[in-house]
């Protein structure tokens, strides 16, 4: 439970805080301007969370990896493990 937890944390976050203003926006539903803050956030939270996965890997062995650390520009570096 707690790997699911982990790996979908931002997912469940993003539920939450949309459940939450839904219902706000739904207790304000006459008010345009509650729904479009709901609306505004949601697109935002959303496109972000979607804008920010990535693809594969742009490097395939350890013998890349020492190309683009030996290139002198800055790296970002993200470990990921299944365990």
């Amino acid at each position: 439970m707690g790997e699911f937890l982990n790996n979908n944390s931002a997912a469940i976050l993003i539920g939450l805080v949309l459940v939450t203003l839904g219902w706000y926006a739904w207790d304000y539903r006459r008010s345009k301007r509650a729904l479009a803050v709901f609306a505004a956030v949601a697109i935002l939270l959303v496109g972000g969370f979607l804008s920010a996965r990535h693809g594969p890997s742009d490097v395939a062995t350890m013998a890349g990896v020492d190309a683009v650390l030996a290139a002198g520009m800055p790296v970002v570096l993200e470990v990921y493990s299944d365990n």
